[in-house]
């Protein structure tokens, strides 16, 4: 069972969720069975993730039901599906992105019920059960279907229907090995099938998609069948195509006990969240890094007690031996950074390594804005007042204006005649 936060196609990149290496299917007697193209939409890629499409795909018939998830889609699988979560008041709508349309929803319970109905309708009597075929680069699909279906006890009721899983990317890679290097969805499409304009961010492309890759596979070299005839001449039940699809089935009873196995792993790499717990809350580069050195000793059977009872049995050599005896499967630059991480969380003297400090946004200087000067003002003048009386009053003067020079000496005349008068009052 593998686990990754990526895309639910052929397109999936790393990330820091935990994955288990993928166990090769087990097969299954070829007999007469009917191959479905399957395919689920999900808000992620772990077990406790929620499906929000179910779609299944024969030529005969198709299947597709949308489910409302309990809590809002994540930014990058909203914008990857093309769909997103309205809220309001009285009710919670999905709508679609692209068309602004609402979609149909239904509940979890009742849409796998809906699966289950249309499963058991498309079997029929005449073949011994359906294998469900999809396309991941890293398994996930199958193991959140039976979660999914376990929680409503509706496990039996599946098991007497499907056969099994088939993983779509396994067959083409075992028959295209030589012939290309890349096996992702998009290019399997575009050079089996001729379909280069699709994305297959829904599940009903994906599903349709995985059904047609099989039956152009499963063609071989046959002349009569070339191109699309092979997908709308092929019903599911041919035996040239259960011949390729059946060794790589892998049954229900597998997918369960893979399941089984990666919660254990779950378990015990949870017992070192105390250990990576601040590196685990990082940027997403030490996150990931740090995912991948717990990963290796959940993987080797190492829990946190183990460590603990090492380093109190010898502080000095304890882990370094359990480290490197039981990791077989690291590199020498992961175990000692393993051995310095576990050596300063263990030792009271020693300062826990902690996550790099995110770089502060560069804060530049507030400036103040440059004064603009008005060119009408006079730069000359020191008091700005007198200079604005002016202006505003073209017809007031001063002391340094012609018109009062010209009008001074009247004034001073004027005064100048007086004591003239008087002295003539005084001889009369």
């Amino acid at each position: 069972m593998v686990q990754k936060e990526s895309a639910n196609s052929g397109d999936e990149r790393e990330s820091s969720v935990p994955v288990v290496p993928e166990n090769p299917a087990k097969g299954i007697p070829t007999g007469k069975y009917r191959l479905v193209g399957w395919g689920i939409d999900t808000t992620g890629r772990r077990l406790i993730d929620e499906i929000i499409q179910i779609a299944a795909f024969t030529p005969e018939s198709q299947f597709s039901q949308y489910i409302m998830p309990f809590g809002d889609l994540n930014p990058i699988y909203s914008r990857r599906h093309g769909i997103r979560v309205v809220n309001t008041i009285r009710y919670r709508r999905l709508k679609d992105v692209n068309t602004q349309e609402f979609l149909k929803t239904k509940s979890e319970i009742s849409a796998l019920q809906d699966f289950l109905k249309w499963l058991e309708t498309v079997k029929g009597n005449d073949v011994d059960g359906i294998i469900l075929i999809y396309y991941e680069l890293r398994k996930a699909s199958p193991g959140m279907l039976l979660e999914s279906l376990r929680r409503y006890n509706m496990i039996e009721r599946f098991e007497k229907v499907v056969k099994g899983f088939a993983n779509g990317f396994n067959i083409a890679q075992a028959k295209c090995g030589n012939t290309t290097k890349s096996f992702n969805l998009h290019i399997m499409s575009k050079v089996l099938l001729n379909r280069g304009a699709e994305h297959f961010n829904s599940a009903v492309d994906r599903a349709k998609a995985s059904f047609d890759i099989a039956a152009h596979l499963a063609q071989g070299e046959r002349e009569e069948l070339k191109g699309e005839a092979a997908s709308k001449d092929c019903i599911g039940t041919e035996t040239h195509l259960m011949e390729v699809v059946c060794p790589y089935v892998n049954p229900i009873d597998a997918e369960e006990q893979e399941i089984a196995v990666f919660k254990v792993l779950l378990e015990r790499q949870n017992t070192f969240r105390p250990v990576f717990g601040a590196l685990l809350r990082a940027s997403r580069t030490e996150r990931q890094h740090a995912s991948h050195l717990r990963r290796l000793l959940a993987e080797n059977n190492i829990n946190y007690d183990k460590l603990k009872i090492a380093y109190d049995s010898d502080p000095k050599d304890g882990l370094e031996k359990v480290i490197k005896s039981e990791v077989a499967n690291a590199k020498d630059k992961d175990l000692e950074e393993l051995l310095e991480i576990l050596d300063r969380f263990f030792d009271p003297e020693k300062k826990a390594i902690q996550p790099k400090p995110k770089p502060s946004p560069q804060r530049y200087p507030y400036r103040r804005p440059k004064f603009v000067r008005n060119k009408n003002s006079n730069s000359q003048s020191k008091n700005p007042k007198t200079n604005s009386t002016a202006n505003d009053n073209p017809t007031a003067s001063d002391d340094s204006s012609p018109r009062s020079e010209s009008e001074q000496p009247a004034q001073d005349g004027e005064e100048a005649n007086s004591p003239k008068e008087e002295k003539s009052v005084e001889a009369q």
